[in-house]
């Protein structure tokens, strides 16, 4: 600094006037901070908290935007499924449920008639051929015992009896494996 700037009315007044008003400044800011926290003191919060409006609040909030905000992978990792199950009571969720409406619609879905017709139908099938070979064997037997009594020759032989048994063995194939 030079001798001149140190005396020199104008820069003096110019110092002077810079220091007193950061000193006022920093005086002003601890004021002002004391005051404050003097007057929140001296408030009644829950008053002072009873007279905003919520509702007017809360219509100015942006749900949306706070929604789009929350990660709901963390949220979710949060959540103990098996503590909310534990708190559940089965009887009564199963007892709100409407089972008669519920196995309805889960038979319309599969169509049990049709499953019943496709599995049934080859078990009749099998079923009918089997009364059949053992009708016919029954039919050829009768006949063999009436040509007996009668004493009638047997037109085709010994053998043919047995041949014209079905060469499956006449039955099922359930019955046929005994």
């Amino acid at each position: 600094m030079t001798w001149y700037r140190a005396v020199h009315p104008f820069d003096t007044a110019g110092r002077l006037a810079r220091f007193a008003l950061g000193t006022v400044a920093d005086v002003t800011d601890a004021l002002i901070r004391g005051l404050t926290a003097a007057v929140v003191d001296r408030m009644d919060l829950d008053e002072l908290v009873s007279r905003v409006d919520v509702n007017r609040v809360a219509d100015r909030v942006d749900v949306n935007r706070i929604a789009d905000r929350v990660e709901v992978d963390v949220v979710a990792r949060r959540v103990d499924v098996d503590r909310i199950a534990a708190r559940l009571n089965l009887d009564a969720v199963l007892a709100r449920v409407d089972l008669v409406v519920l196995t309805k619609g889960v038979l319309e879905e599969i169509d049990l008639g049709r499953i019943v017709r496709d599995t049934g139908g080859g078990m009749a099938d099998e079923t009918v051929h089997g009364l059949r070979a053992r009708s016919m064997r029954a039919d050829q037997r009768v006949n063999r015992l009436a040509d007996r009594l009668l004493r009638r020759p047997d037109p085709a032989g010994a053998g043919a009896a047995t041949a014209a048994a079905p060469a499956d063995g006449g039955g099922p194939p359930h019955e046929q494996a005994r």
